[in-house]
């Protein structure tokens, strides 16, 4: 019995060595492979750093469609049960980067903004919009939350014709809404160009010390913030309206909020010097993706509904050309086709 047991031991020795041997790679096949130069480059450090996480966009809205057998309530059950996964998708996305920004926390310690960590590198572009984007999407869950638990699958109803845009996070907007929201704001920014504003560099002449300091800083290509106050009426006004600054109820009673204006501007040109500085610096304008293309034209007051992407990338080009050469309360006072180019 022994000699049979010990006989066992070296034949299931024999065959885990003969396993091991077996899978052994042979070194002239391992040679051939690697010595065969990679086709497939690495994937770019910018892209990493250019664009946010996915998870802070909203996530696909699938709806089903109608069978012509199918009962209306049956199939109005289903779309609402629809969108109710979709806004779950969403306010789970919102967890995701909240873990995500939790780490990035720590090194925001002893920086006055997040403006001033991204200008410094402490933060990527992608990075700066996490936290941006984050923030905003956290402080809108508890009304949100209110809504959702008293309209159920009635909420897209009630947020697209009650206006109630304002309490859903960023991640639980529906396409519908977000199209509303974006025709909305180039009619209204189209309105204020037919008024007529003045471009900055024209009023040098016309206008007071703000304005003139104001207009010397766009000559040199600079953002114009420490002259906003000074800026006409008219030009802030404008602004205002191109950015979404202030509510369309001032326009409707015609009264301009000029007390409030000059802060808002400072700090939405501040948002965008910064973010040009980010696009230049992690990959340009070409490594945006489409959901960030259509943001950052939306940011820089440019329309975007039923432009492509090449269309999108190429506007947005001629911005970070024309930033060059003048500031960018200037280029938010013309239409793209008076930027100054050469």
């Amino acid at each position: 019995m022994r000699v049979q047991v010990v006989h066992y031991q070296q034949s299931t020795a024999v065959r885990t060595t003969n396993s091991r041997l077996l899978a052994r790679p042979d070194p002239k096949r391992s040679t051939t492979v690697n010595s065969t130069p990679a086709r497939t480059p690495p994937p770019s450090k910018n892209a990493d750093t250019l664009n946010p996480p996915a998870s802070t966009l909203p996530p696909p809205l699938t709806l089903p469609t109608r069978d012509p057998a199918e009962y209306r309530l049956t199939f109005y059950f289903r779309t609402g049960k629809a969108y109710l996964i979709f806004y779950k998708s969403g306010v789970k996305a919102i967890y995701h980067n909240y873990t995500l920004v939790r780490q990035i926390r720590p090194r925001l310690t002893g920086t006055p903004s997040l403006e001033q960590a991204l200008r410094d590198g402490v933060l990527s572009r992608a990075e700066y919009h996490l936290v941006r984007r984050t923030r905003s999407d956290v402080s809108r869950i508890p009304l949100f939350a209110l809504v959702l638990l008293v309209c159920g699958e009635f909420t897209p109803l009630v947020v697209i014709f009650m206006g109630l845009s304002g309490v859903v996070p960023r991640t639980c907007h529906i396409p519908r809404q977000i199209e509303r929201a974006q025709r909305k704001a180039e009619r209204r920014r189209g309105e204020s160009f037919r008024q007529g504003t003045v471009p900055l560099t024209t009023t040098r002449t016309t206008g007071g010390e703000g304005v003139a300091a104001a207009a010397e800083a766009a000559a040199a290509g600079g953002t114009g913030l420490e002259d906003v106050q000074g800026l006409p009426k008219p030009i802030l006004a404008h602004v205002g309206r191109s950015l979404g600054l202030y509510s369309s109820l001032w326009d409707r009673v015609g009264v301009t909020p000029t007390i409030l204006l000059p802060r808002r501007i400072r700090e939405a040109v501040e948002r965008i010097d910064v973010d040009d500085l980010a696009i230049r610096r992690e990959g340009g304008v070409k490594g945006l993706s489409e959901g960030e293309l259509k943001l950052a034209a939306e940011a820089r007051g440019l329309d975007v509904v039923g432009k492509p992407s090449g269309s999108l990338t190429s506007l947005l080009d001629m911005w970070m050309q024309a930033r060059k050469r003048t500031s960018i309360i200037d280029l938010l006072s013309r239409r793209p086709s008076a930027w100054p180019q050469h």
